[in-house]
């Protein structure tokens, strides 16, 4: 049989399926209201393998993985749809933007406080906190109306502490944005480049120059922030310790650059967020973040990865971070984690409402982190 010939006959069992593919839809529909009538719940325990049981139960051995995957999708494309007729639409709560907030960073000269004026304006409030959490904190107890911290570098990836204390506190991201990193080894005035041994930065900027480091052999230490980097260098009689930070971080503690553009990759970015302690959601807001768990079975991620596939959602961003220690019952395996999502979004789509609804009901673990503007 020519190749055309069999293509034909694959194009007429893909009608059929078609058809078939609008009727089951169809009867979906009809179970739906039949819920609705007799206020039932979409899942129903038990059902779902009982009907993979008897869909696969002619399908030979070499087929049947592929079968159930196919069975098992349709069903979830059902529970989608089903999930759709029957949710109730109900609008989140949001409160008006801070006009000439007090907004807490760590540290000024770092690039974070370049992230504040970003989103506020050059003459913002800042209010300087020592380290990420005590941010979180301020904004938590309603001492600030909003926090700026890094969530992800474009070299070194995510800021891990960042993400283990979102997982720790109440807030909503309200803004995102982007800032350029550019990096100098900074030193106190006369010193040489050949003089330094010890280089101290944070942790995401050593990453960031890991190649200039390990060229020159030499030896770091962390510090919380770029800033308190060049701030204990600055105070530090040792000529040969320098710190990694932006060239007017350098300038503000009284260092000189004795290297400059020492980042590993030069197109090298900073995202940064903006939180509040209410929801906000600005008038341009097209990005939504939640986090979650799913079932520790094989398929999980793909099945909830479905449903964002199906209202025609674009997923932007995938993390995940180890459960932490705050949120140990929800632990079942050493290796269980948490999904961080960001999509393409807004809650004033009823679908996205409707999403957001389904997987709060349905995920053992499930947090809204906001709905919000990149700038």
């Amino acid at each position: 049989m020519e190749l055309k010939e069999l293509r034909d006959k694959i194009d007429e069992i893909d009608d059929e399926l078609a058809e078939l593919f609008v009727k089951r839809a169809q009867i979906a529909c009809d179970v739906a209201e039949y819920k609705r009538a007799h206020n039932m719940a979409i899942m129903q325990p038990g059902r779902e393998e009982e009907v993979l049981q008897m869909a696969c139960r002619n399908i030979p051995d070499g087929l049947k993985d592929g079968g159930r995957l196919f069975f098992t999708t349709l069903m979830d494309i059902s529970k989608c749809r089903q999930q759709q007729l029957l949710t109730e639409v109900v609008p989140f709560r949001t409160v008006s933007e801070t006009k000439d907030p007090v907004v807490g960073a760590v540290t000024r000269g770092s690039y974070t406080a370049d992230a504040c004026e970003k989103f506020c304006g050059s003459d913002v409030n800042i209010r300087y906190f020592p380290d990420f959490g005590a941010v979180f904190e301020a904004v938590e107890n309603g001492e600030i109306d909003y926090g700026v911290l890094p969530i992800q570098n474009s070299t070194a990836g995510i800021v891990g502490a960042t993400y283990d204390l979102m997982l720790r506190h109440s807030f909503y991201i309200c803004r995102s944005t982007m800032i350029p990193i550019n990096h100098v080894l900074a030193a106190k005035k006369g010193t040489r480049l050949s003089d330094i041994r010890v280089v101290t930065s944070h942790e995401m900027a050593l990453k960031q120059c890991s190649k200039f480091l390990g060229e020159r052999r030499y030896a770091f230490e962390e510090a919380s922030s770029t800033a308190k980097a060049a701030e204990s260098v600055a105070q530090s009689d040792d000529r040969t310790v320098a710190a990694i930070c932006s060239a007017s971080c350098a300038k503000l503690f009284g260092l000189e650059p004795v290297a400059h553009d020492i980042t590993d990759i030069k197109d090298n970015f900073t995202r940064f967020i903006m939180i509040s302690k209410e929801m906000q959601v600005p008038e341009n807001a097209g990005v939504v973040s939640l986090c979650l768990t799913v079932p520790h079975t094989a398929g999980s991620l793909y099945r909830l990865l479905t449903r964002f596939a199906y209202c025609g959602l674009n997923l932007c961003r995938i993390e995940s971070k180890p459960v932490p220690d705050s949120l140990a019952y929800l632990k079942q395996d050493a290796f269980d984690f948490i999904f961080f999502l960001d999509f393409i979004g807004s809650i004033a789509d009823e679908n996205v409402i409707k999403l957001l609804i389904g997987l709060e009901k349905q995920m053992r673990y499930y947090r809204f982190l906001g709905n919000y503007e990149e700038i």
